[in-house]
């Protein structure tokens, strides 16, 4: 398969961060590492999972959970990004797991298209397995999939899945062999013993356990447990009431801190609210 030119995807490799048009909450891979705080002790753990000395060959997955807007995207984002972490996994994929606009009427298909799109494989040749081919689309393009990525040392970042949305298709993506030959799961186009490794966040731990199955990782997202790291995001977030919140740093920190409750966004909304205000 010739590697494509030109469109952004839907999911987002090195080359490809932007977000199409229509699209319900499309998280990127793209963050601004200044402006995230509180996070250094849950991606320096996480990472050393990730790069583990003696486990060059071994598939692995993390599962992140947590309530919306405690960081999960931020997280895996940072983990992304790290220097690292690019040197160690190529390729890498972010794939939000929302639905698009525009996407294909069954979401399997959809995901799949999306991974092949990132990959760098044209779409005019992702559609070509349509043609007379509907009955094992999804079968044809995991195959697809699996070529792309076998003897590859991969990260895929699978993020927002949702458990209404779920069934068993995706579930234990550890998986390294298909039932009695039939590629009837995502874990089948995942191929194993280089290295690879998948990240899954969603708000829904049982969910999130079944895809990284019972030798993955599952890791659950608190609430920042600090004033400081709350502040400092508010800050990020309110640049526009700058001399307010300097002027009364100390009383606004601890109010802050217990009105977000350490949740990192709930801190964001109390800065938009506040410049709304003014």
């Amino acid at each position: 398969m010739a590697p494509k030119k030109g469109k952004p995807s839907a999911a987002s490799s090195e080359t490809s961060g932007a977000q199409p048009e229509g699209c319900h909450r499309c998280s990127s891979r793209s963050v601004d590492e200044s402006k995230v705080h509180g996070f250094e002790e849950e991606w320096m753990s996480l990472k050393k999972v990730l790069l583990r000395q003696g486990s060059e060959d071994r598939f692995k997955a993390i599962g992140i959970t947590g309530i919306t807007g405690i960081g999960k995207t931020t997280l895996c984002q940072l983990l992304f990004n790290k220097e690292e972490v690019k040197d160690y996994f190529f390729p890498r994929i972010w794939v939000c797991m929302s639905a698009h606009s525009g996407d294909d009427p069954d979401k399997k298909i959809a995901i799949l298209k999306r991974m092949l799109d990132s990959l760098g494989v044209e779409e005019e040749m992702i559609n070509n397995y349509k043609v007379g081919q509907e009955h094992n689309l999804k079968q044809l393009l995991l195959y697809a999939l699996h070529l792309q990525l076998q003897g590859k040392r991969y990260l895929i970042v699978f993020d927002d899945a949702r458990g209404g949305e779920i069934d068993k298709w995706y579930g234990e993506l550890s998986c390294s062999s298909t039932r009695d030959g039939k590629w009837d799961g995502l874990a089948y186009g995942l191929p194993k013993g280089r290295g690879g490794a998948v990240i899954v966040t969603s708000r829904d731990e049982k969910l999130a356990k079944e895809m990284v199955g019972v030798e993955g990782i599952l890791h659950r997202l608190l609430p920042r447990p600090d004033e400081e790291s709350c502040l400092s995001i508010f800050k990020d977030a309110a640049d526009a009431a700058k001399k307010k919140y300097e002027s009364e740093a100390d009383d606004l920190k601890k109010d802050i801190f217990h009105k977000s409750a350490g949740i990192p966004l709930a801190a964001k909304m109390m800065a938009k609210n506040l410049i709304n205000t003014q």
